[in-house]
């Protein structure tokens, strides 16, 4: 299960961030670094936590920057990256996070729903599976039961 953070400016579409800001902001944030631009490519900005190669931000071609799968060190960045931006920090359905706690929060609660949907789901396979042994083990015993018959009436016969 993966999950997106945005960071946008408060308009999300109306108002996209430009490359300069980003780059800008990106270079006020002592935790992360501006990947340069790969030659001939015409790539979005990415920018990176100095700590994990992995953990990026990219600007995508509408302005809005995007993070997979966040840590909570990158979130505290991009709460940093964002308020030198002037804007917010969203989740993937675009809910406006107060704070790196609020992202968290939310978090726990989304896994925790996610792990009882689960669980659910278990159980529900495990019932149809037990449902399904059942019915195999009616058919077995009427066949046998069948065939047993059939072989006392032959030999009595």
């Amino acid at each position: 299960m993966s999950t997106y953070v945005y960071i946008a400016l408060e308009g999300l579409r109306t108002s996209p961030i430009s490359e300069e800001a980003w780059v800008w902001a990106a270079q006020q944030c002592d935790e992360l670094v501006v990947e340069p631009a790969r030659a001939g490519v015409r790539s979005p900005q990415i920018v990176r936590l100095k700590s994990d190669r992995r953990a990026t931000v990219r600007l995508d071609r509408f302005g809005i920057a995007a993070a997979k799968d966040p840590s909570r060190e990158l979130i505290s960045a991009m709460f940093k990256l964002a308020s030198a931006l002037n804007a917010d920090v969203y989740s993937e359905r675009f809910h406006r996070y107060a704070s790196t706690d609020d992202w968290m929060r939310r978090r726990q609660a989304h896994r925790r729903t996610f792990d009882k949907q689960r669980a659910y789901k278990e159980r529900q396979r495990e019932r149809l599976f037990q449902f399904a042994l059942g019915c195999a083990l009616c058919a077995a015993s009427t066949l046998a039961g069948f065939l047993l018959g059939s072989l006392y009436l032959f030999l009595r016969g």
